[in-house]
């Protein structure tokens, strides 16, 4: 009887870390899911790094991203589509950038680790940024 205890309690056990096993991987979602979240999380720091190489050039804007010093900015294309990203200047120190993105970050609870200015819907989105404010990070 011992024995057969045994192994009843060896297969709980075992379905337990199966069911477990099973509910982390749900959470984590499929590979695409994790591919797009980390794409977008690279999207959203190529964009900081532009502003912050924008905002480095003493109270002017660039006309366009072209403008800027390849040395300082990783990357002004989108790392998947190598689309460019948009920059559209506007009066004063205001100015857009756009991106296409993957997902939702509202949707993405537990993995995007980025400030809440740079949230963003899935598709097009456009940050509207002001550096006289510099209060976007």
């Amino acid at each position: 009887m011992p024995k057969h205890r045994d192994l009843l309690l060896a297969g709980g056990a075992t379905a337990a870390v199966l069911v477990v096993l099973a509910l982390g991987f749900i959470q984590l979602g499929p590979r695409e899911k994790q591919r797009a979240i980390r794409a977008d999380e690279r999207r959203v720091r190529d964009l900081q790094s532009i502003v912050q190489t924008i905002y480095a050039r003493q109270n002017a804007l660039p006309a366009s991203l072209a403008e800027l010093p390849r040395s300082s900015v990783p990357s002004l294309r989108d790392p998947v589509t190598q689309a460019p990203y948009e920059y559209h200047p506007q009066s004063g120190m205001r100015h857009e950038l756009c991106a296409g993105f993957a997902t939702n970050s509202a949707a993405n609870e537990g993995f995007q680790r980025d400030p809440p200015f740079w949230s963003h819907p899935r598709g097009r989105h456009c940050f509207q940024l002001d550096g006289s404010r510099m209060a976007i990070f």
